[in-house]
């Protein structure tokens, strides 16, 4: 991605930097009307737990509008390495069903790399995705850092980005 001085893709902040260790924590929605690939930029700061079982759940939702019924979807991911290292794992495939698991045993001070397949998103008319994360089992983690940017390649390059806003007319 080569993205000179925020020019061409568009970044959406979608979660503030927050403590998540108790509750659910969903996204905003992404509109994708103006969307050539869809990818979240997942960041985690210190994940503690009591157990080594703990974790946050990554998962992809998307739905024909904002108001509709959200489905589960595959996505991609990739891990950074370790803070400070400028190092990535290989793109996995994450089911749907089962989302990515991120635990206080590996994850902390992490970055994920989440992507959609545009195919996908393209074949059941998607117009809207969002991030959830799932702590699981609830109230166990002790602390869990994470924050959330959406980032759109936007199919037709300009530097004055339209809205990713999600709206009931995305």
């Amino acid at each position: 991605m080569a993205n000179p001085f925020v020019g061409y893709d568009n970044i959406i902040p979608l979660i503030a930097p927050q403590d998540t260790t108790t509750a659910d924590t969903v996204s905003p929605y992404m509109a994708l009307k103006n969307a050539q690939k869809a990818s979240f930029l997942v960041i985690f700061g210190a994940i503690t737990s009591t157990t080594v079982t703990d974790e946050i759940v990554i998962t992809v939702e998307a739905a024909t509008a904002e108001d509709g019924t959200e489905a589960a979807i595959d996505f991609r991911y990739r891990k950074s390495g370790a803070l400070g290292a400028n190092t990535w794992g290989a793109v996995t495939t994450v089911a749907a069903a089962t989302g990515l698991g991120m635990g206080a045993d590996d994850s902390d001070n992490m970055i994920v790399w989440v992507e959609v397949d545009p195919d996908e998103l393209a074949a059941n008319d998607y117009a809207v995705a969002r991030l959830l994360l799932t702590v699981s089992p609830t109230s166990q983690m002790e602390a869990c850092l994470v924050s959330v940017l959406g980032i759109i390649e936007a199919r037709y390059k300009q530097t004055t980005h339209i809205s990713a806003t999600a709206s009931a007319s995305a």
